[in-house]
């Protein structure tokens, strides 16, 4: 399957059911797969941090993960005049009609990238195939009280999913978590320690798991599995507007709102104007990120 480069890193142009059922040959095959999902902040990271930008494209499988992604890899398709003086407007004008085509008509932006899984979809995705093939599975990462709630949660929707084993994030060794995968005999990983932590360590750990055979950088979905009713509302995860609502709403562990709050509004400052920015000075020649 080819990939589509967006700015230095390669996306794998794949659908949710096309996910799935590689996810499920890849579990019986023979070979160790590392799979990234990638989102804006990913992209943009990757932009300037070289050991990321490496680590990503050495992933098997980059899932895009929010529809940002596949506006720049739509935009950044299109094709620009020979005209130096006329550059700069065609790519403005190409970013604000790519970018409304998200709202009023998606599919134009389906196309290198057929499909944005974000990445609790992406997750159940995985763990559905795990259960249709039997084979086991391994948490590792989140806090040490969230961990059992979201299985809890998972195994509502999943009653048949093969939990081998699992261990928070804190105040572990690798070669201790690395010996428990081992004898959990788990062929999928979830790892879910944030980014880049995550996509290091499975870099530096998968070679020393035995029969591990899909590992994956997940994020914070654990987290809003385990709360239910600290998610979205429908109507806000199909218009991708889930990061707005976590905004308003999270909550920092000490169960105030104040430094949480500020944190994602940053983060979303990056993963939308500071990207778009990039994005259009990247088409434009100029390689060098802008905060």
């Amino acid at each position: 399957m080819e990939k589509v480069k967006i700015l230095k890193t390669e996306i794998t142009p794949v659908t949710a059911s096309e996910l799935k059922a590689k996810i499920g040959s890849l579990l019986v095959g023979a070979h160790q797969r590392k799979i990234g999902k990638v989102n804006t902040e990913f992209l943009l990271r990757a932009l300037s941090v070289d050991m990321f930008c490496d680590t990503l494209n050495n992933c098997d499988y980059n899932i895009a993960d929010g529809k940002g992604v596949l506006w720049a890899a739509k935009y950044l398709s299109l094709p620009l005049t020979t005209i130096p003086f006329l550059r700069q407007i065609q790519s403005i004008w190409q970013m604000v009609y790519s970018g409304a085509s998200l709202i009023f008509y998606p599919k134009y932006c389906r196309k290198p990238i057929p499909a944005n899984i974000p990445g609790i979809d992406a997750l159940y995705l995985m763990l559905e195939a795990a259960e249709d093939a039997g084979e086991g599975v391994y948490f590792f990462g989140a806090e040490e009280g969230v961990l059992p709630k979201a299985i809890k949660e998972l195994r509502k929707k999943l009653p048949k999913l093969k939990v081998s084993g699992f261990h928070h994030g804190f105040d572990y060794k690798d070669k201790e978590i690395v010996a428990d995968i081992n004898k959990s005999k788990a062929k999928l990983l979830i790892v879910a320690m944030g980014s880049p932590k995550q996509e290091y360590w499975i870099r530096d750990n998968l070679d020393k798991l035995e029969t591990v055979r899909v590992a994956v950088g997940e994020g914070g979905s654990l987290d809003r599995i385990a709360n239910p009713s600290e998610k979205a509302p429908k109507w806000m995860q199909q218009a991708s507007l889930e990061w707005l609502w976590r905004l308003f709403t999270g909550k920092n562990r000490t169960g105030e709102p104040g430094k949480r709050a500020k944190s994602r509004l940053g983060r979303i400052w990056n993963a939308v104007p500071v990207f778009i920015f990039n994005v259009v000075k990247f088409k434009l020649g100029d390689r060098e990120i802008r905060n």
